[in-house]
């Protein structure tokens, strides 16, 4: 295949371009979008499509870095010295370019499709907004089925009947879930990926029917299994040879004689063997052999079958019906947008015409990682349409078969042969401009032979090309030096290594190299800014790369015991870390009312947290007994004591707590117990950048949620076992703190693009996955396929075994120095003497191609060499003299030191200290700024805790490390603080009046019941309401028994409980009851009807509020600055909004908040209602009803028709705020409904005046 050349790139030809690890990619898009540009495209008119946001991004700055680079040089190719500078009018070209390039179709996949659904709405026949969904909530769907349609569906009872019924539903929701998510249901071709029938046995090739089955599964006598395929004809065969075979007659008697009463299964296998029977006969005997243990397995092949079967009837359906639920509720997922783009494109020709119209070009980068569904898109809109080529329009792939590692996301390394195939005009880049020689060649080296040769009858998707070094001489790296000379760019473990010894050698050589000699590292590396020039290494240049997590954890052990700093790249798991688990642990001693009884165990797991180490340095100098270990010292009666030091400490953060002074709490805990300081070690930065950024995300939570301990507690421990429902909604959770100088420590996936001195591959001491039930997405002659069997599961198996040598390829090609490599001892089978008997299937590629190049590269034993013959290598060799100790005083001495005197960027332990406090400083003097520099977001919840920031204020005074008041110290803390009762005391209260005769306490015996509280069942009571259709409730449900009996009411409850992690089907008949009666009850109470600035004297019910009349979750955003200019901003959901009518026909507008706030006592009297407003959502009803007085300006405001000012859009369609403590409603009554409206707008006003009086706080 030829280079690729920009001069010979013609845009009227489509074109694939195979760009190998390193070899310029990005650069060469930059040189196609540059000549695109010199010949009159406009930039709008070019698509270009990678694969990640951050890739997009990326490539967005270097064509910008390119195009101004041609408007400096003149030239497209400043390198090139035949090439003529541009004319005035090209470069004038590049100057429009440049102001268009904020703008350019620069996308992911997903957000192309997005963009284009959004825009092109119509075309496409899609609804304009469209709010997202995670297809993994088809659960819900899968569940209700089972429970409502299939119970009584026959071949599901059958299925029952066979297997345990949890067991059974599980299985069936766990596959079915995943292959709705695979499957892409069916075009006007048919399915676009198909789906396989069920997987049937076979004998002598052919399939046994499914009927056959079930007639062999209930066989009494031979007769029932002449259905068997070959069975007469076998049979036949040993009566045709009776005369010459003595025991033929005997043995075909004995067959066609069984009944499922006989002791043997056909014929006794001790009495007939191979050795009673000719050669010649012995393939028919194996024959009757194979249908004997057909016989014997059949029940099993049977239930299979039938689960299948019944599996690929519902899947379709099932399908086609969560499509339809998505599209009903205006809900989409990331696979649904790329499916209504193919469907869109492929079936009509609106959608397709438009995006002609808007590209010309389309350029797609990572093109190994597409699939069929996007190469359907692309190819219809840029390259063939029906068979037709498309005229006047062109599509560039590039990408690199070698690294198509995300098929587990979709990606379909076949589609790319597919498509390269049809495109039939291609150009490669060869030379890698990323690596030394050394690493260029040995990589050829390791990766030439057997490497990516395919297992027997799987298809060759990747054919290895070598790659070359810069032609350039100014280009091509110099290479590693250590101590002066030249080494090896490739160090390959001792034979047989175990994991943790190739860990250990290969940390010691990190200490080693990175140890300094005369003012110089060992190692020394090509300078990326001159890499004709070395500069010394630091720890951030190595990076080990594993396949899976739990690859990396023997490394980081052994870099943790040397004293090496390192960082997870990507690190996901920063809530399942020992650093959450005691941010835990100290979170519910915090919350515990005293530590007596089973509290107790609460204080023990807190006090052997970090938190308190000093306990046992304590211990350590005191009488106690030294042999006490740490679990039991926590627990003796030293700790008994209310007075006990840590007892005093955590009192005084609880009281914190108690009055929300969370961010006051967060420093007392760091400074009380010292922790920042006994985590300075350099080893040991790692935790304390996970501790403080958990307990700052902890502390957030608390104010922006206004939760409790309790709350955030559930909240950690989701977060740590990566539960769904404990989701960051920021999503984002923390900040990553990993800029310090660190070993780098990452999957293979997440390296993919980066690049780093030296690699060390721990990958390939952990086996294959073992797949799941299924589905499997598989390859064959004939293409794609969705497959349940195990025939599908295999040939799956195999297609992830090449992958994984795709893996390797990535892995390996990230190294630009060195490459560390391992031969490990678990590649090989060995007998009971530790004797190698065979190399493992799955890791024979790694061990064969090691193996091959040890034999055909050159070693290099040591550095006395004066010219190096690539490729060769260095044997690493096993560290036998491991000591903890020896290494960290080799990384304080060697390392370390010298760095706090020659490096800006790294300092010793010794000074770190003094850093964070100068880092300090800073962070406070740029905090003075913020206001000015940013644009502020307020929520009414996060202007509650600024309000009262420290609730009751009784006692502020401070309290020393020991516990002990301060006294000294002046209380200044409650001087300029603002009470969120004194915000609103104009509020004029609508809520109807006590009445002596009614029992105003709620009558629902929760607690009996179990009946839970907290966010969680808020959440669900939340959602129920917001999906409840009023008035059809009010039509079709006239009395609560009639609710409480309707399977819809039933249905939705149970959902949105189970949406929230409650264990309703431990409580179903009680808990449903309960809800809907809170539902029921709430929608049919009295609401006293407000008009403007007081009450009419009329009631109304919200079921008489049709469905067109009401609005849930109604998001606001609202300037809070005094000037146009957006300097802060308050945002928020209102839980419904309604319009009623009044007497004259003027459209009244009002606001209600869902409650299900427990009140004291459970009495839910119009004075308890207004305390518990008064003292909680004082703030939530002004800004509510401010904010809807703003946005009704837009329809009776200035310059509208009615043309009303603020006060009179207030007096003519302020319908009031209500707040419903659904836990105290009662159909027909106004009992837990609190109502109120303003005397006047301008009390209103004034309120909302000392509300923006926070935000500037």
């Amino acid at each position: 295949m030829k280079s690729f050349n920009l001069k010979n790139f013609d845009p009227k030809h489509s074109l694939f371009i195979e760009a190998s690890a390193g070899t310029g990619k990005t650069y060469t898009i930059q040189l196609m979008v540059s000549k695109l540009i010199s010949q009159g495209t406009p930039l709008k008119k070019i698509l270009i499509v990678t694969y990640t946001e951050k890739a997009a991004g990326e490539l967005k700055d270097r064509i910008r870095k390119k195009i101004n680079e041609v408007l400096e040089f003149k030239k497209i190719n400043k390198d090139d010295s035949d090439e003529p500078e541009l004319s005035k009018d090209v470069l004038s070209l590049f100057a429009k370019a440049n102001q268009d390039v904020d703008n350019a179709a620069i996308f992911t996949i997903h957000s192309f499709c997005q963009k284009a659904l959004k825009e092109y709405a119509y075309d496409a026949g899609r609804p304009f907004d469209m709010g997202m969904i995670d297809d993994a909530a088809v659960t819900t769907l899968v569940e209700q089925y089972i429970r409502d349609q299939w119970v009584n569906d026959e071949k599901f009872q059958k299925l029952l009947a066979s297997e345990k019924t949890e067991s059974l539903t599980n299985q069936l929701t766990e596959t079915i879930v995943s292959a709705i998510n695979n499957y892409k249901g069916c075009c006007k071709k048919g399915e676009i990926i198909p789906l396989d029938g069920p997987s049937l046995p076979k004998i002598n090739g052919q399939e046994v029917p499914l009927s056959a089955l079930e007639k062999i599964s209930k066989a009494t006598c031979y007769n029932d299994l002449k259905c068997i395929p070959g069975f007469e004809d076998e049979l036949t065969f040993f009566d045709s040879v009776s005369n010459t075979e003595k025991r033929a007659t005997e043995f075909t008697e004995k067959i066609k004689s069984w009944t499922n009463e006989s002791q043997d299964l056909l014929f006794n296998g001790h009495s007939f063997t191979t050795k009673s029977f000719s050669e010649t006969t012995l393939p028919h005997f194996n024959a009757i052999k194979e249908i004997r243990e057909l016989i014997k397995s059949a029940p099993k092949h049977l239930y299979r079958a039938q689960y299948e079967e019944f599996l690929c009837k519902q899947i379709p359906i099932l399908f086609d019906k969560w499509q339809k639920a998505k599209k009903d509720d205006k809900r989409q997922s990331f696979n649904d947008m790329i499916l209504s783009v193919h469907k869109a494109i492929t079936e009509s020709d609106n959608l397709k015409e438009k995006l002609r119209q808007q590209f010309n070009f389309a350029i797609i980068d990572e093109f190994q990682d597409t699939n069929k569904l996007q190469w359907d898109i692309f190819r219809t809109i840029f390259l063939k349409d029906q068979g037709k080529a498309v005229e006047g329009h062109s599509i560039f792939v590039v990408g690199d078969p070698k690294q198509s590692i995300y098929s587990f996301q979709g990606a379909d390394v076949n589609v790319y042969k597919e498509a390269i195939l049809e495109i039939n005009n291609g150009t490669s880049l060869n030379n890698n401009f990323r690596s030394t020689t050394g690493i260029i060649e040995g990589c050829n080296e390791l990766f030439k032979g057997s490497f990516f040769t395919p297992a027997e009858s799987s298809p060759e998707l990747v054919k290895f090309q070598p790659s070359g070094a810069p032609t350039n001489e100014s280009q091509v790296k110099v290479p590693p030096m250590i101590s002066g000379k030249e080494v090896a760019p490739i160090w390959i473990s001792e034979n047989e290594i175990s994991s943790l010894n190739f860990a250990r050698s290969a940390v010691a050589k990190i200490v080693d190299w990175c140890s300094f000699e005369n003012g110089k590292t060992k190692l020394q590396v090509f300078d990326k800014k001159d890499c004709r020039k070395y500069r010394n290494v630091s720890f951030k240049d190595f990076a080990v790369l594993a396949r899976t997590r739990s690859e990396m954890e023997v490394m980081e052990d052994s870099l943790r015991h040397a004293g090496i700093p390192f960082s997870r790249y990507k690190d996901n798991n920063l809530f399942n870390s020992r650093e959450c688990a005691e941010w835990i642990a100290l979170f519910r001693a915090l919350n515990a009312p005293d530590f007596s009884a089973w509290n107790r165990k609460l204080l023990s797991e807190v006090l052997i947290t970090d938190f308190f180490k000093t306990v046992f340095t304590k211990k350590d100098n005191s009488s106690e007994d030294h042999s006490m270990d740490e679990l039991h010292y926590v627990d003796s009666k030293v700790f008994d004591d209310p007075n006990n030091r840590e007892r005093k400490l955590l009192n005084v953060w609880r009281d914190l707590a108690l009055k929300r002074r969370y961010a006051e709490m967060l420093e007392r805990i760091y400074s009380d117990t010292q922790i920042e300081q006994r985590l300075m070690d350099i080893s040991k930065l790692q935790n304390l950048a996970k501790l403080r950024q958990i307990g700052n995300y902890a502390v957030e939570f608390l104010y922006s949620h206004n939760c409790s301990l309790e709350d955030l507690v559930r909240h950690l421990e989701g977060l740590a076992a990566f539960r769904d429902d404990a989701d960051d909604e920021d999503g984002s959770l923390v900040e990553k703190g990993t800029d310090y100088d660190a070993v780098q420590v990452m999957t293979i996936h997440a390296s993919k693009g980066l690049e780093f001195p030296v690699v060390i591959s721990v990958a390939g001491f952990k086996g294959v996955n073992n797949l799941s039930r299924g589905p499997f997405l598989y390859h064959d002659d004939n293409g794609i396929h969705l497959g349940l069997g195990s025939d599908a599961k295999e040939i799956r198996k195999a297609e992830e075994l090449e992958e994984w040598k795709r893996l390797f390829y990535v892995d390996f090609t990230r190294a630009s120095s060195i490459l560390m490599l391992p031969r490990y001892e678990n590649w090989t089978k060995k007998d009971k003497s530790g004797a190698i008997i065979s190399v493992k299937p799955e890791f024979k590629f790694l061990h064969d191609s090691h193996k091959e190049f040890c034999e055909n590269a050159v070693c290099i034993e040591n550095a006395e060499n004066s010219v190096f013959e690539y490729p060769c290598y260095t044997i690493l060799k096993t560290d036998s003299d491991w000591s903890i100790a020896e290494k960290k005083k080799l990384v304080r001495e060697y390392i370390l030191q010298p760095l706090s005197k020659n490096s800006s960027s790294a300092e010793s332990t010794d000074n770190i200290e003094e850093l964070i406090q100068e880092q300090k400083g800073i962070m406070e003097d740029l905090q003075k700024h913020v206001p000015q520099a940013c644009i502020m977001q307020y929520s009414y919840s996060s202007l509650s805790g600024k309000a009262d920031n420290g609730i009751s204020n009784e006692d502020d005074t401070p309290i020393d490390q020991d516990g002990n008041e301060e006294s000294s110290v002046a209380d200044v803390a409650g001087k300029n603080k603002v009470s969120i009762k004194s915000i609103d005391v104009n509020a004029l209260d609508c809520t109807l009046a006590y009445e002596e005769s009614r029992d105003y306490q709620s009558h629902y015996e929760e607690n009996l019941k179990k009946f839970p509280r907290g966010s969680k069942l808020g959440n669900a009571i939340h959602h129920v309401f917001e999906r409840a259709k009023f008035f059809e409730i009010g039509q079709q449900l006239p009395t609560l028994e009639s609710a409480l009996a309707d399977s819809k009411c039933i249905n939705v409850v149970e959902e949105e409980f189970k949406n929230e992690a409650l264990p309703i089907w431990n409580h179903k008949k009680e808990w449903t009851d309960i809800a809907i009666a809170y539902l029921w009850n709430t929608l049919n109470a009295k609401l006293p009807a407000i008009a403007g600035n007081c009450a009419t004297g009329e009631f109304f019910t919200l079921t008489e509020i049709p469905l067109e009349n009401h609005k849930a979750e109604m998001q606001f955003n609202l300037n809070a600055g005094t000037s146009e200019e957006l300097r802060r901003f308050c945002k928020g959901f209102i839980d419904l909004m309604f319009v009623r009518t009044d007497a004259q026909g003027n459209n009244l507008y009002s606001i209600l908040d869902w409650k299900s706030d427990v009140l004291e006592e459970n009495r839910y009297t119009p004075e308890a209602l207004k305390e518990r407003v008064d003292a909680d959502y004082s703030i939530q009803r002004v800004l509510y009803s401010y904010c809807l007085i703003q946005w009704l300006k837009q329809f009776y405001g200035e310059g509208t028709a009615e043309n009303l000012t603020e006060e009179e859009i207030f007096n003519k369609h302020f319908g009031g705020i209500y707040y419903a403590f659904v836990r105290g409603t009662q159909g027909g009554t106004g009992k837990g409904i609190y109502a109120q409206t303003w005397k006047c707008y301008d009390d209103l006003k004034n309120a909302y005046g000392e509300i923006k009086k926070l935000m500037s706080k």
